[in-house]
């Protein structure tokens, strides 16, 4: 009985994830809307007689309207989850209009933040005659520092990489305009690599926490370590695998090499599993993981006993949730629905309003049991273990086609000998 109960919780997996990657597929290719940019532009540019599409592989747009000329251009960048397509309208002056976001798949709560600091009414009367740089975000490329010029805007406090992602798609298609029609090149400065202070702490971090997997005296200093990763992960680079950035390397919404610390959490977390077989993300990096089991040390009370059967059903709910999202994301044409862990509320103090009521259950809860959150409801950490087990799966079946092999060859030396 109990291992035809196995096989039902199995056969319920496979179901999860078959739908659950046919609707990716069906949300990426068949569900994409189409977006008539000419409508947009008639909507943002007021007594349009005429639109003219530019040849080439820019999509930018000559406007004829009420005797004047405009130019409107689109572009793209990645922002912290999805690529944000900006359209940029320019007046003969060579001096930005209106900026206008055509596509975007961001968490709503921290893109509409965007809107209410004002972000894109800063981009009026900018120069396209010279980059526009990105004040207030130290470390980033495009960031103003000490330059002497009126030609930039300033970030969103809290939404920094998305506020980042449009300057760039700004600064990608300005760049266009100016070579086209004003007679002007500028190196762009969003081309140049970015390596701030808080990319290279957590690569710090992430050299720790690979040398306290194979260290064994290290494991002696696991609370220490912890308390590293839940202060500097978690409040000074701010920084986590969310479920969401898993996703967008389905899509392959990822930013340009110059985003180095992307590369580092996201490329560094599964070159743990790849070369190494092991998920050393989630057992000494992951801020929150850190956060429920020093609570639940420093608690010390005593553990709840889970039944092995509860375990078990208990373990359905993280793919059963990330399942629901994912098909709530496609229904909606919007994987914004990703977003549901409590790393934003916990860290950045910013979540729905659901979050806000499970965190308080989750951190209660993790006194009595040790990462509750992680071993049941965590998408990355069921997503990180199920890649860690298909490759140590596919790792142990090589070995043992190469020793059959091996041998074999072996025998045929031998008689051949013989």
């Amino acid at each position: 009985m109990a291992s035809k109960k196995r096989d039902l919780e199995s056969y319920y997996l496979i179901v999860l994830f078959i739908t659950a990657i046919a609707a990716i597929f069906y949300g990426i290719f068949w569900t994409n809307k189409t977006i008539d940019y000419e409508a947009v532009i008639q909507q943002n540019i007021p007594g349009v007689t005429s639109i003219e599409k530019m040849i080439g592989a820019q999509r930018a747009y000559q406007v004829d309207a009420e005797g004047k000329k405009y130019y409107a251009v689109c572009d793209s960048a990645v922002g912290y989850q999805s690529r944000i397509e900006a359209m940029t309208i320019v007046n003969q002056e060579g001096l930005v209009e209106k900026v206008i976001i055509t596509q975007q798949g961001e968490t709503p709560i921290f893109f509409e933040r965007l809107y209410t600091g004002k972000l894109f009414d800063q981009f009026k009367n900018l120069s396209i005659k010279e980059p526009v740089y990105l004040g207030g975000a130290s470390g980033y490329s495009g960031y103003l520092d000490e330059r002497q010029t009126n030609n930039y805007i300033d970030r969103v406090t809290g939404s920094t990489v998305s506020s980042h992602a449009v300057a760039e798609a700004v600064n990608k298609g300005t760049a266009y305009i100016a070579a086209q029609f004003f007679h002007t090149r500028w190196s762009n400065p969003y081309d140049t690599y970015q390596f701030n202070r808080q990319d290279f702490t957590m690569t710090i971090i992430y050299i720790i926490a690979l040398a306290a997997a194979f260290i064994k005296k290290l494991v002696r200093l696991r609370i220490w370590i912890l308390l590293a990763s839940f202060g500097i992960m978690g409040f000074f680079v701010k920084k986590f695998v969310a479920a969401s950035n898993l996703f967008s390397l389905i899509t392959l919404q990822m930013p340009g090499l110059t985003n180095l610390g992307w590369y580092v959490l996201i490329g560094g977390t599964l070159s743990f599993i790849v070369l190494l077989g092991k998920n050393i993300y989630c057992a000494w990096i992951c801020p929150f993981g850190a956060a429920q089991e020093v609570i639940n040390k420093v608690a010390g009370f005593k553990s709840l006993g889970i039944s092995p059967q509860v375990t078990k059903k208990l373990k359905l709910a993280a793919p059963t949730i990330l399942w629901a999202a994912v098909m709530l994301g496609t229904f909606l044409g919007d994987y914004g629905t990703l977003d549901y862990q409590p790393f934003s509320a916990f860290f950045l103090f910013k979540a729905v309003w659901v979050m806000w009521l499970m965190l308080p259950i989750f951190i209660f809860i993790s006194l009595f049991i040790s990462r509750f959150y992680c071993q049941f409801f965590c998408p990355v950490g069921f997503i990180l273990n199920l890649l860690n087990r298909w490759r140590n799966n596919g790792v142990r079946v090589w070995k043992q086609m190469w020793n059959r092999i091996g041998y074999q060859r072996w025998n045929q030396w031998k008689n051949n000998k013989a």
